[in-house]
């Protein structure tokens, strides 16, 4: 049966994760979450003779799963099923596995990383990295966009460790790209989006090229992921020297 883990679940959790890092950064993201001080975020877990062996993170946009090959799945799509997250998102592998969740479409999405020493910079001048006199900007931005992350509760973090870029018009942001769900040597870029009237221009490029220079330059991989079914995605992040992991399905409501 899951059980709500908390903070004394912490150690158990993280070597659960590590056994499958690259395939698991959304859930780093949510570790603080781990106190239940807002009970909108968390994890559920199972364990086995004192194992953890499967685990589900939650938040008002994601959820998401990670199991031992022991665990049956039939439990983890009951769990799943109780849970208001919008979005569910993993490997199409694992997914495959779980009965349909009512009343949620599924797409395929690529995943994959931007190696280290794999992607080619020129000087980006219309690029700058964000600071805490953009949060506002940055939360108005995102506003009402369709990127899965928590912004007003998680862009300070972001912009505190350095990790968005953003192209700027006096004070109105045009284009921005972050990196979130970093752990180690392994980040995720996600929050790629330009403003409709600016689009064409290689601001989104420019941004994921600042970002990823910024990420290669502290030994992290970006990870991201793509609808597999746009054609232009796929050239957008091949031109960054995108390499392909595996295929992932996003399901949402």
């Amino acid at each position: 049966m899951f059980q709500l883990l908390n903070e004394k679940d912490k150690q158990a959790l993280v070597a659960l994760l590590d056994k499958d890092r690259i395939h698991n950064l959304q859930f780093y993201e949510y570790l603080p979450y781990l106190s239940n001080e807002d009970k909108r975020f968390g994890y559920y877990g199972k364990y086995a003779e004192g194992e953890l062996i499967g685990a589900i993170y939650f938040s008002p946009f994601n959820m998401g799963f990670t199991i031992e090959n022991q665990l049956d799945v039939d439990e983890v799509h009951e769990r799943l099923c109780t849970l208001p997250s919008k979005f569910l998102f993993g490997r199409k592998d694992v997914l495959e596995k779980l009965k349909p969740i009512p009343n949620r479409n599924v797409y395929p999405y690529n995943y994959g990383s931007i190696p280290i020493n794999n992607c080619t910079y020129k000087e980006l001048p219309t690029v700058q990295q964000a600071t805490k006199d953009d949060i506002q900007s940055l939360c108005s931005f995102y506003e009402g966009k369709n990127i899965q992350i928590e912004i007003p509760e998680l862009i300070e973090s972001f912009i505190e460790k350095g990790d968005v870029f953003i192209v700027k018009e006096n004070q109105a942001i045009l284009s921005a790209a972050l990196a979130h769900s970093i752990s180690g040597s392994h980040a995720i870029i996600g929050g790629v989006y330009t403003e409709d009237g600016h689009q064409g221009k290689g601001y989104a490029h420019e941004c994921v090229a600042a970002l990823t220079q910024h990420l290669h330059s502290r030994q992290i991989t970006p990870f991201l992921f793509y609808d597999a079914q746009l054609n232009h995605l796929k050239r957008f992040y091949d031109k960054l020297g995108f390499h392909f992991e595996c295929e992932y399905l996003f399901i949402h409501e």
